[in-house]
């Protein structure tokens, strides 16, 4: 057998999926990164431009659907071993992140550092959860069965980036304050608790591949068994520096999260039992996926000063989509800042979001709570008394529109799905604003129809299915009062919505977005706020008409 560690050659950045065969390149754990101007050629060069690329496509899925291209398998056997593979490969980056914070909490003991260390150890355990995410018949069939062909012994105890943060954790308890460690102290004993159920969910008997070979647990690995385990995962050992081990990490982090997008974190099974007392615990990590990964790039971006450079050029970890200085980029880390400066969710909306994130991937269709807050401040700035809310789902962007519209105020909601619309007429019922919403079931174009087409609506959100939306407008328009005002939501569509060879929904989105650009009866602003939200108000003059789209 040949491993993959190599001394001499150089770090190539491999930019594929695990069915490519994907190499991670690591230096060994007590190697530091070498400096950029040891890297042959351009490495560099394309390291911060893969980084670039990467992040651009991370911030879209964090706001919308993962890419066609960057879609993880559909097969469920084969996304099992993707994300196996995939997954652990960005949990040896996480770990080496880990170390480091742990040295310098060691060093300082500095209560920041503790905390830093707690939200990577909660990042690793969501990562356990991911490649974790299958039955137990699933993972005997493939991963388990995988392992055993590769080595009848492989164990995780041979994994050589991990073997360091025991010591490291006791040696920090050793210098520093437990309260200072609490932080830290509960990540790591939820990591724990957790990590206990997924092996238990996975391996029932409790008989590691190590233990049915015949070997003893916790013995110091040999060299050879940890080359063994590195060719497991296609991890590769040669010097590189930060930049490109960064570029690594953030290519497996977007193929996780797209992965996470496509079919939810548990899509294969559901979450493994733990004890009650520690549900909670599992329940907020599940709850914050995204979220996590988002922090993630946040801590790859902001751990190499060899990256001051591109942040200057990024603002921060995004790629500028625009040539505009006066332009920010929204990174995660900013998208964080501003969703905390946006007026809270109530009670009863967070519960929805809850409620809604719990249905998987269609949860997807559900607007932020940033654009709720807004439709929200629009009905109340407009004073809007009579709305219209195209595609209900489970009933959030109506429950913001009724919560800013007054007393006496209706909102007439539309869809064709009884099971969401129930979600949504019981949040309704808790908010106290049922009695200002009307929810009408069936093709929502003969909803629109049957109206008065006198112009009496104040303000109407259109947020279905995409190639109905120029009908959608064709049909409000004329029934929105001189001043209302037109929303239309996913006007970005993923950033598809600006390529000219776009095909599907992304292509009746561009025809929409190029009618009402150029409809002389509104004015408009399209929002990059979420997946891209137009804003018109009908104008005065009633005589301009505009032909509909074909």
């Amino acid at each position: 057998m040949t491993h993959l560690t190599d001394r001499h050659c150089p770090a190539l950045i491999t930019h594929g999926t695990a069915a490519d065969g994907a190499v991670l390149t690591l230096p060994l754990p007590d190697e530091e990164f070498t400096a950029c101007r040891r890297c042959p050629g351009d490495m560099c060069a394309r390291a911060a431009q893969h980084i670039k690329g990467d992040l651009s496509i991370l911030t879209q899925v964090v706001h919308g659907p993962a890419p066609p291209g960057e879609r993880p398998p559909a097969d469920p056997g084969a996304r099992i071993r993707h994300r196996w593979l995939i997954g652990h490969q960005l949990a040896f980056a996480v770990w080496r992140l880990i170390r480091h914070t742990l040295q310098e909490l060691i060093r300082t003991s500095a209560p920041q550092a503790a905390e830093r260390a707690a939200r990577l150890y909660d990042i690793y355990t969501v990562l356990f959860l991911y490649t974790g995410s299958c039955s137990a018949a699933r993972y005997a069939a493939t991963v388990r069965a995988d392992m055993a062909a590769h080595d009848p012994a492989l164990s995780g105890e041979w994994h050589r980036d991990h073997m360091a943060l025991p010591d490291l954790l006791r040696q920090a308890r050793a210098s520093c304050p437990a309260s200072v460690l609490a932080p830290l102290t509960a990540a790591v004993k939820r990591s724990h608790h957790i990590h206990m159920a997924v092996a238990g969910k996975l391996v029932p008997s409790g008989q590691s591949l190590l233990q049915q070979a015949g070997k003893q647990a916790g013995v110091q690995p040999t060299e050879a068994e940890c080359d063994v385990i590195d060719d497991f995962f296609q991890v590769r050992r040669a010097p590189i520096c930060e930049k490109a081990f960064i570029a690594q990490a953030i290519r497996r982090l977007v193929q996780v999260v797209c992965d996470i997008r496509s079919y939810g974190l548990t899509d294969l099974e559901p979450p493994p039992q733990v004890a009650a007392r520690h549900r909670p615990d599992l329940d907020a990590l599940l709850g914050s996926t995204i979220g996590r990964f988002t922090e993630l790039a946040d801590f790859l971006m902001t751990s190499s000063p060899s990256l001051v450079d591109l942040s200057t050029h990024t603002g921060g970890a995004m790629t500028s989509l625009t040539d505009d200085t006066k332009t920010v980029p929204i990174t995660p880390a900013l998208h964080r800042y501003l969703v905390g400066h946006t007026m809270a969710p109530s009670r009863v909306q967070q519960d929805l979001m809850d409620h809604t994130h719990a249905l998987g991937t269609v949860a997807e269709m559900r607007i932020p709570h940033e654009q709720a807050a807004l439709l929200t401040l629009l009905t109340k700035l407009t004073a809007a008394r009579d709305i219209i809310d195209i595609g209900t789902f489970t009933g959030y962007s109506a429950l913001a529109l009724a919560l800013g519209s007054p007393p006496g105020g209706r909102v007439i909601t539309c869809d064709t799905s009884t099971e969401w619309t129930g979600i949504a007429q019981d949040a309704w019922k808790q908010a106290g604003v049922a009695d200002r919403i009307e929810l009408r079931l069936g093709p929502a174009l003969e909803t629109l129809r049957s109206l008065p087409h006198e112009p009496t609506i104040d303000l109407a959100f259109i947020d279905a299915d995409k190639p109905s939306y120029c009908d959608y407008w064709e049909e409000l328009l004329p029934r929105v009062r001189p001043g209302g005002v037109l929303l239309a939501d996913n006007v970005l569509y993923s950033g598809d919505a600006a390529n000219p060879d776009a095909t599907g929904n992304a292509q009746a989105i561009r025809a929409f977005n190029a009618h009402v650009h150029n409809d002389p009866r509104v004015e408009n602003v399209m929002l990059p706020i979420a997946d891209g939200l137009t804003l018109t108000r009908k104008r005065n003059d009633e005589h301009l008409t505009m032909e509909a789209c074909s």
